[in-house]
């Protein structure tokens, strides 16, 4: 799938993705010419894949996960998730260009959480306290 658009992207002019440039898998037979320079309509595949490319370019590379894509008025709005964030890429319809991007951090779904780690390391010194207070109290050990 990357060599696809890959290969789309790189013999692609301006932005816009020809049919030539993607070897015209996407047409019929009927619609197919060598000459063929028609420009393929912006969907929601190639809006999260141009966001996608886009985000990969800032140096987010690892772990996108595209939540959501959403066409308001001549934009996608395309929402991808990473690394406790969102990103959110607005793509011009006609010219194809990123007309904006915000990320923003995610908030915890919790304002207490302990790790594994932390919650054993608790308990092993809440067990001692424990311990400690019934020897001196009681004289039991």
């Amino acid at each position: 799938m990357s060599s696809y658009f890959g290969n789309a992207i790189q013999n692609n002019v301006l932005g816009c993705i020809t049919s030539k440039a993607l070897g015209n898998k996407s047409l019929t037979r009927a619609e197919m010419s060598s000459d063929s320079e028609e420009i393929v309509p912006l969907n929601a595949e190639w809006a999260t894949f141009l966001a996608e490319g886009f985000l990969k370019r800032l140096g987010y590379k690892r772990g996108l996960l595209p939540k959501k894509v959403s066409l308001t008025g001549e934009k996608y709005v395309v929402e991808v998730e990473f690394k406790k964030r969102m990103a959110k890429v607005q793509i011009d319809t006609k010219t194809r260009e990123i007309k904006e991007y915000e990320i923003q951090e995610l908030a915890t779904e919790s304002g207490f959480s302990l790790s594994r780690r932390n919650m054993l390391l608790i308990l092993g010194v809440s067990a001692a306290i424990v311990v400690v207070v019934l020897k001196f109290v009681m004289h039991i050990f």
